[in-house]
Order: structure tokens, then C-alpha cells, then sequence
């Protein structure tokens, strides 16, 4: 057995969001936040000539260090899923589904004793990817994804951006690792 690896306390402060602070940790209420926001219907330009229902399944939640930022411990949480489209645009009805990452980078702030906060910062356009599935579609449908694409882009931003300020997700940022803890120690230890 090789000896360990001597490593800085911030790159273990890293190591411990990563191994311990996991996003599985607090993934399906992540998921039940999203499924219960993300969702929707969208209506643009004059007479509704625009209507977008639109729904956003979770596929994966994904974290990823930061560590260039040392020694402020902070990483990217990628939330990977699809959001499944039905397009009304005039006479024209489109059923479709795009790949969607959203990309929240997290701040940890630390406070006494051993409790972590995490702190999201507001997303923005370009910190959500959007791809479209499927392959050979008509030019004409291609065109008009370009115009539900910004809309679409610009709702799950807005609705994102609320869901971070939920009192429920705030609560859910603060980790007593104390607390945590002393949930695992057996029994007269």
C-alpha cells in the first residue's frame, strides 16, 4: 500500500465537497425543486403566435472542482437533463426534445464550528446548453427552433435563478458537518 498523498487544506477542503458534501446528497430534492419549476408554458409575439409547453426531466447531477480558485473552495454543480417541447407556431405543431446542462457555479463559505454554506451564483444565458435530439430534421422546423431556442434558454435561467432563492434550497445550502457526524457514530462511542 503506497503511503497518501500530502495535500493542502484547501485541496482538502475541495476533496471533502467532492467525496463527502456530495450533490447526491441532496439530489432528489434537487430533483423534486426542478421537476416542480421547471415546467411550463411560454407564449410570444402578438396573438400568441408562439405557444411552447415545455417540461424538464432530470437525467444526472454532476459536480466538478474548481480548483483554480484555491484556496476559496468552490465548484460547478452540472444539472443534466432533457426538456421535452411541444411548439405551436401558427398552423405549425412541433413535438421535440432538447439536451439541457445547467451549469451553477457554488461558492462554500465556512463558519464556526465546522458548518458549510453553499452559496449559488445567479445563472445566466451562456451558463445553460441547449442540444437539439434528433437528426435530418426539415430546414424549416430548424428555423423555427431558432426562435423557441432563446425563449426557452431565457425561461429556465429566469425559473432556475428563482428556485435559488427558495427558502427551501437555502435551507438545504447550509451543512452542519458536526451534525452530521455525530448521526454516524455508533452507539456509546
Amino acid at each position: 500500500m503506497s503511503s497518501p498523498k500530502h495535500i493542502s487544506y484547501s485541496e482538502f477542503g475541495h476533496n471533502f465537497i467532492h467525496q463527502v458534501v456530495t450533490a447526491r446528497r441532496i439530489g432528489s430534492e434537487i430533483q423534486s425543486a426542478l421537476e416542480s419549476t421547471i415546467a411550463g408554458s411560454i407564449r410570444k409575439l402578438p396573438a400568441d403566435l408562439i405557444v411552447v409547453d415545455y417540461l424538464f426531466s432530470l437525467d444526472d447531477i454532476n459536480v466538478e472542482p474548481l480548483l483554480e480558485h484555491l484556496p476559496q473552495i468552490c465548484f460547478v454543480l452540472k444539472v443534466l437533463g432533457d426538456i421535452k417541447l411541444d411548439v405551436k407556431i401558427l398552423n405549425l405543431s412541433l413535438k421535440f426534445t432538447m439536451d439541457v446542462t445547467i451549469s451553477v457555479r457554488i461558492d462554500v463559505e465556512t463558519y464556526a464550528p465546522v458548518l458549510l454554506k453553499l452559496v449559488p451564483h445567479k445563472v445566466r444565458g451562456r451558463d445553460i446548453r441547449i442540444d437539439l435530439n434528433g437528426e435530418n430534421l426539415p430546414s424549416e422546423v430548424l428555423e423555427n427552433l431558432m426562435v423557441v431556442e432563446p425563449i426557452v434558454r431565457d425561461q429556465i435561467v429566469k425559473e432556475v435563478n428563482a428556485r435559488i432563492e427558495d427558502p427551501k434550497i437555502l435551507a438545504l445550502a447550509s451543512i452542519d458537518v458536526l451534525s452530521l457526524v455525530n448521526q454516524l457514530k455508533p452507539d456509546g462511542a
